[in-house]
Formats: structure tokens, C-alpha cells, sequence
């Protein structure tokens, strides 16, 4: 495992969406047979907000939200990544410029514990020295 999806990242490859970078599409498409790429599991939560909250639409919503999340979350080559000790307390050692919204801190300290690169079209994680990031 190289990659750890962005929540939105996770959710725009699932749905084809554009807004995919172009290098993190090439980096999704460049997984050797049998390679997953992460997904920290405080995604999960998001998704399921903002898909509860209509701020994600699903073009083909027939069967629902919860079952379209259940079924991106358990797609091939993705690992869903625990919320564990380890990225709780590395969720916590980053400066305080770094940003306060526990998700983000999540995803990137899980980014960390694990060596991976983040998927993400944000700008402020983008720009931050501890943690590598494409997009």
C-alpha cells in the first residue's frame, strides 16, 4: 500500500467525479495486482454526513445512501484503515498551524502511522512539511 484516499478523494473516484487530480487518477490507475490503497476509517463518518445531509448526490440514489456507502467502502483494492492508538496519539503531535479539524488531523496523522501518501485536493494539507500528499 502507497496511497490513503482524502474522504472526498474516496468519494470522487468511487463516482468517476473530474474533480479527481490528475496525478492522484495516475496513481490510482498505477497499483501494481493485488495492491489496495487506504482509507482511513474517519471517512466513513464523513461520508456518511455528508451524504445524510445531501451534500454529496448520487446520481443512481436508488437504493439509498447507506447502501451506496456500504458498497464504495468495501470496494477491491481499498483498506479501511482503523482509528487506532497510534493515529490518535500522532493526531496530536502536529504543530498547532497545522489544521484543528480532527478529521483532517485523522487522515493525515493515519497517513503517517502507516507511511503513506495522501490523496487530496486540499490546499492546506497539500502545503504542510509533515506529511507527503498528490493530488
Amino acid at each position: 500500500m502507497r496511497f490513503l484516499l482524502d474522504t472526498h478523494a474516496w468519494v470522487w473516484a468511487v463516482l468517476g467525479d473530474s474533480r479527481l487530480g490528475r496525478s492522484a487518477r495516475k496513481a490510482l490507475a498505477s497499483l501494481g495486482p493485488g495492491e489496495c490503497v487506504g482509507l482511513a476509517a474517519i471517512s466513513l463518518k464523513e461520508a456518511a454526513w455528508h451524504l445524510a445531509h445531501g451534500r454529496i448526490t448520487l446520481t443512481d440514489a436508488g437504493a439509498g445512501w447507506a447502501t451506496w456507502l456500504r458498497e464504495a467502502s468495501s470496494a477491491p483494492r481499498l483498506e479501511v484503515l482503523p482509528l487506532s492508538v497510534e493515529v490518535a496519539i500522532e493526531s496530536e503531535h502536529f504543530p498547532d498551524s497545522f489544521p484543528a479539524d480532527p478529521a483532517d488531523r485523522l487522515i493525515a496523522a493515519t497517513a503517517r502511522v502507516h507511511d503513506l501518501t495522501l490523496l487530496t485536493a486540499d490546499a492546506e494539507l497539500r502545503g504542510r512539511t509533515e506529511l507527503r500528499t498528490l493530488w
